[in-house]
């Protein structure tokens, strides 16, 4: 099994709402994505994935969140926006850009890690 990896990191902030702590208050924060691509196997050029179609995929994911107020984006409306919902709405957006590719089958969305501060860590992936 072949793991191709990318990272990008954006700037936003966010409020939890009933977070029993100060993350009840508005904060932001620099959040760091990492996203992982499988392949059982690689292209005739040794590839599992090309690292710049994977950048490129999750560039405008990133763009969306970038320097905003994560409560205002429709897709927090009627969830907390915590690291966790953060790495579910990168995987679900990079799925969904995915099948519109024209790409082997054998690459696979693996998994989305979103650290809003080290530490700490939130990991969404899919079981097969």
């Amino acid at each position: 099994m072949f793991l191709v990896s990318v990272a990008s990191t954006f700037a936003a902030s966010h409020i939890i709402p009933g977070y029993p702590g100060l993350c009840s208050r508005l904060h932001g924060h620099n959040w760091t994505v990492d996203v992982s691509w499988s392949s059982e196997g690689l292209d005739p050029l040794g590839m599992a994935m090309d690292f710049h179609e994977a950048e490129a995929l999750l560039a405008p994911v990133i763009r969306e969140l970038d320097h905003s107020h994560l409560n205002d984006h429709p897709f927090f409306h009627n969830r907390p926006p915590t690291s966790e919902q953060v790495a579910f709405f990168i995987y679900g957006r990079l799925k969904e850009a995915m099948s519109t590719m024209n790409k082997s089958s054998a690459v696979r969305l693996d998994q989305v890690a979103v650290t809003e501060m080290a530490p700490f860590r939130a990991v969404y992936r899919e079981t097969p």
